[in-house]
């Protein structure tokens, strides 16, 4: 047997990285994640549907809706009054005329409802789109005729609107939704009043 040593620079292994290797799973979950997300960003720059959930496949029904909104809103700005200003303690003849008001502004806007979803769409899908908008206008026509009822007992009320679970938040978000032009149908004519009876037109 030899008893040559051999120099350390010589040995099997030596000037290696003696750390243990990473698992080998680990860098694959993490690969695997970098890829998800990769795919998930090309999906959404790229391939997403550019349509939102509320806007119409039927591109004839928003120019006619807005007809007659615009024509709806031009009536109930009509009815507007300053007169007095904001009222913090209204007598019960102010409160009569408020409601009044109210009354007719909302008369307008219950017709205006009526007539949009009269105008014809060529889907099932936009079909249901609407019935959706119908039973959330509904309710505001409703929130408006309690009011306008408490008044006209003369209680001295605060407008409130029914809240939507299901929107976060009051019942006009689902509307504005539906009427906004970011992924909806682009006619602000057809959404709620800013105020009960003031209404600004569309910019």
């Amino acid at each position: 047997m030899s008893d040559t040593m051999i120099a350390p620079d010589q040995q099997p292994g030596y000037g290696q990285d003696e750390r243990p290797a990473g698992r080998w799973w680990v860098k694959l979950i993490l690969l695997l994640g970098c890829l998800l997300m990769a795919a998930m960003w090309l999906y959404y720059l790229l391939l997403a549907p550019d349509k939102g959930v509320y806007q119409l496949d039927d591109d004839t029904w928003a120019p006619q809706a807005a007809a007659v909104c615009a024509a709806a809103k031009a009536e109930m700005r009509a009815l507007e009054t300053t007169e007095g200003g904001f009222i913090e303690e209204p007598t019960v003849e102010q409160m009569a005329e408020r409601a009044r008001i109210v009354g007719e502004a909302t008369d307008v806007l219950e017709q205006m409802v009526d007539d949009v979803m009269a105008i014809p769409v060529d889907n099932d899908r936009d079909r249901a789109i609407l019935a959706v908008f119908e039973e959330h206008y509904r309710m505001v026509i409703a929130d408006r005729r309690r009011y306008e009822n408490s008044m006209a007992n003369g209680e001295n009320v605060r407008y409130t609107e029914t809240v939507v679970k299901e929107a976060g938040g009051p019942v006009t978000n689902v509307i504005t939704d539906f009427t906004a032009g970011v992924k909806g149908n682009d006619v602000p004519e057809c959404s709620p009043p800013n105020d009960l009876i003031n209404t600004k037109a569309p910019g």
